[in-house]
């Protein structure tokens, strides 16, 4: 049911307007010396995702400075996609999210997903992050705080996607990566 996400044109528009909107509040918000924050979006090129996407989808949304002698650079959060790594944000939400962890039929029907070629060191790679790095973070256990219920970690992130309400494998992820979006840690993927 998740897996349907990686070419649902409508909810990877979803995602973009979400992160137009924190763009929006980040620019409005302006920098923290007075200035006036200008575009300063850059490309990314994110694996994962159907052909033929507008270019706009594989922008990260970005702001500069415009006062001389601070121009320092403020990037809003993003749930499309996650600090530096080179999938979409629901590639690595979605394909690490094995109950039986990564099998050679999961991981095969992972690559025909999402059209490209994902070496199975980073699947492994992807879960052991979600089960052991993320749960350990000072960013996660502040977070933990605010589930009615306690998140399983060697369950991770299926366990994750199970807390947030059943309106649809759409809005659960979209859910998740909004979460994850204020818990960029700093650790290695």
């Amino acid at each position: 049911m998740y897996h349907a996400l990686f070419g649902d044109a409508r909810f990877l528009a979803a995602l973009l307007g979400i992160d137009q909107a924190m763009a929006a509040e980040a620019k409005a918000g302006g920098c923290d010396c007075g200035g006036v924050l200008h575009r300063g979006d850059f490309p990314r090129n994110p694996r994962g995702g159907p052909e033929g996407l507008g270019v706009e989808y594989g922008k990260r949304l970005s702001f500069c400075c415009a006062e001389e002698g601070c121009r320092k650079r403020r990037t809003p959060p993003s749930v499309r996609f996650l600090r530096r790594r080179v999938y979409r944000a629901v590639v690595v939400v979605v394909g690490a999210a094995f109950e039986g962890g990564v099998t050679a039929g999961r991981f095969r029907r992972l690559r025909e997903l999402i059209g490209g070629s994902i070496d199975r060191r980073t699947l492994t790679r992807w879960v052991v992050w979600w089960r052991e790095t993320l749960p350990k973070s000072r960013a996660w256990k502040a977070m933990a705080g605010l589930f009615w219920r306690r998140v399983a970690p060697g369950r991770m992130p299926l366990s994750f996607l199970e807390l947030v309400p059943e309106d649809g494998a759409a809005m659960e992820v979209t859910r998740v990566l909004g979460l994850l979006s204020g818990c960029q840690t700093d650790q290695a993927m």
